[in-house]
């Protein structure tokens, strides 16, 4: 052999290296894709069902209005002072400030409680006989 010969061999298998790796990253190219448009189909198919879902939400009847109207905090506080004993228990208080028609946030900040807390005794007030 010769070295045209040589030459003309390592030419082809350059040739052939390079279309074996375009092969390849065509291949891996192709699989991406594949991949996003599964994706993108999972994506259209949960935007789908939230749209039904919100939709549903919204033709559904309304929701009942509170037991008890809730005035804002401040004209409340202006209509009534709060009437408690100085040994007086926070959760007591806390009753009374519902009854009054505060928010859980106010007063669970006017008595030193949680919010949980503030939510707790509201529920148990709301489900009390007495209430």
């Amino acid at each position: 052999m010769n070295t045209t010969d040589w030459l003309l061999f390592l030419i082809v298998v350059l040739q052939s290296g390079i279309v074996f790796w375009l092969w390849r990253r065509i291949d891996m190219i192709e699989s991406e894709r594949r991949v996003e448009a599964s994706t993108f189909d999972h994506l259209q198919r949960q935007i789908s069902a939230m749209q039904r879902s919100l939709q549903e939400a919204s033709q559904a009847k309304p929701v009942e209005a509170p037991l008890a109207p809730v005035m804002p905090a401040r004209t409340v506080l202006r209509q009534q002072p709060l009437a408690t004993a100085e040994g007086a228990s926070p959760y007591n208080q806390a009753i009374e400030l519902f009854k009054r028609g505060f928010s859980t946030a106010d007063v669970a900040e006017r008595c030193g409680i949680s919010r949980s807390e503030a939510e707790l005794i509201l529920s148990l007030y709301r489900n009390s006989p007495t209430a």
